[in-house]
């Protein structure tokens, strides 16, 4: 009977170990298997036992500790607030992909599991990489499963409702999946984000490769997933995200002279990127017009002051809350009154993942949120190697910065991404230095 349970509790540990490796690679192209793999995931985590020392690997794990203080905030946060029962539950909903990396790190993730899982999501976004450049060339049809604009076309003006479950955006909002914004089966922002953290993943995996033709390749990749960043796919987020990561790497390896010359040939980069590629040229002057031209007294049309719209509405909104927020699930309600006395539709969110911690559950919330992000950098030793360690902090630094842009811990690609290599990372299990990515 033992035997037959221990075997049983050894093929739910294995099948986990494997879905995370599935998930590595469908993160990036589809969101149902994510959702089967996250239940398979969870259910094996159940049924594969050893509670004792799984709570023991969590209480010791700081980075566990700071994921589940802020979702236990979070769930505390429904409590009070403006939000209706639905919308404290939907809300809550979003953020339970935090509770993955207590779950991943109570589980002793090896190297070879997260290693799978990186070169699984390598292999996702190589493929991914490779349809974008075929959509961008005409050879890809659009419709169909490539169709990366999740909004509900309609216009953001009072007149014209929208569907409260749905973010709209303007009539002209950045083009839908064509060859002049070849993003694939993710909203360009997303997709920009994940290729620029693929840019690193590539370089790392050259770096560490051994054969010749491994390593030509994969620093062909990164080259060119930069390239699809800054020249071929509309989504600015991925432009700062690009910049941030190359910043860190250059720190890592380098020390304080790496990041001067990170500044110099990030400096060369974007100007030529700006004189080269009429996307960047564009997105860039779009965003200095839109600043330029906000004003809190008059609606705006354009999408930059649309955020700054959504920015200046939600400070107030914060404003009233301070400590404690509107509750979660309670920011549609407290903007919708600042809302209706400027005469601007309420959106589902800010687009700034800080704002609207803020908004819900208060400047608590937001420490919380950050203790986490501290946490992960100053104990990226658990990762085991300056190779993993890299990865973990650019990790952090992608979702930090995406953060400033959009809900990243609200959207489903971007969480799931943050939570699941999180998880992996800080696993805490691994500390061989040299094991080989």
């Amino acid at each position: 009977m033992n035997w037959t349970k221990d075997r049983l509790q050894a093929e739910a540990r294995r099948a986990a170990g494997w879905a995370t490796t599935a998930l590595g690679f469908t993160i990036p192209i589809w969101v149902v298997a994510d959702s089967i793999l996250v239940v398979l995931f969870v259910v094996c985590w159940v049924a594969s036992g050893e509670w004792r020392k799984r709570i023991r690997r969590i209480t010791a794990n700081p980075v566990a500790i700071s994921a589940l203080l802020l979702f236990g905030w979070l769930l505390l946060g429904t409590l009070w607030g403006m939000g209706s029962p639905e919308e404290r539950l939907l809300a809550l909903k979003k953020y339970a992909d935090l509770l993955l990396i207590p779950l991943l790190i109570s589980m002793t993730i090896d190297a070879q599991e997260r290693n799978r899982a990186l070169l699984a999501l390598a292999a996702s976004l190589v493929v991914t990489l490779a349809l974008s450049f075929a959509l961008s060339v005409g050879i890809l049809p659009t419709g169909g499963l490539i169709n990366c604009n999740p909004f509900n076309p309609c216009l953001l003006k009072k007149q014209t409702p929208c569907d409260p479950s749905i973010p709209c955006v303007p009539a002209n909002y950045p083009p839908v999946c064509d060859p002049s914004n070849p993003c694939i089966l993710k909203k360009h922002t997303t997709h920009n984000l994940l290729m620029a953290f693929g840019v690193l993943l590539f370089g790392i995996l050259a770096w560490k490769s051994s054969r010749r033709w491994a390593r030509w390749g994969w620093a062909g990749a990164a080259c060119v997933a930069a390239g699809n960043v800054l020249l071929m796919v509309q989504g600015r987020t991925g432009y700062v995200v690009l910049a941030g990561l190359a910043m860190v790497a250059f720190h890592m390896y380098f020390g304080w002279r790496g990041m001067v010359a990170a500044v110099i040939a990030l400096s060369v980069t974007f100007s030529a990127a700006y004189q080269i590629s009429t996307s960047f040229h564009d997105r860039v002057n779009l965003v200095a017009t839109g600043v330029a031209q906000w004003s809190s007294q008059v609606v705006a049309e354009d999408p930059i002051g649309q955020r700054l719209e959504f920015y200046y509405h939600t400070v107030q909104v914060i404003r009233e809350h301070p400590l404690m927020g509107a509750g979660t699930g309670g920011f549609a309600q407290a903007y919708a009154v600042y809302a209706k006395q400027a005469g601007v539709p309420v959106p589902s969110h800010p687009h700034n993942q800080y704002l609207l911690i803020m908004a819900q559950v208060g400047i608590i919330g937001l420490s919380l949120l950050l203790w986490l992000f501290v946490q992960q950098w100053r104990w990226t030793s658990l990762t085991g190697g300056a190779t993993y360690g890299l990865l973990a902090k650019g990790l952090i630094v992608a979702i930090a910065i995406s953060g400033l842009f959009q809900p990243a811990l609200n959207d489903h690609t971007e969480k799931l991404f943050y939570c699941l290599f999180s998880g992996l990372m800080y696993s805490g299990t691994d500390q061989q230095p040299n094991a080989r990515v």
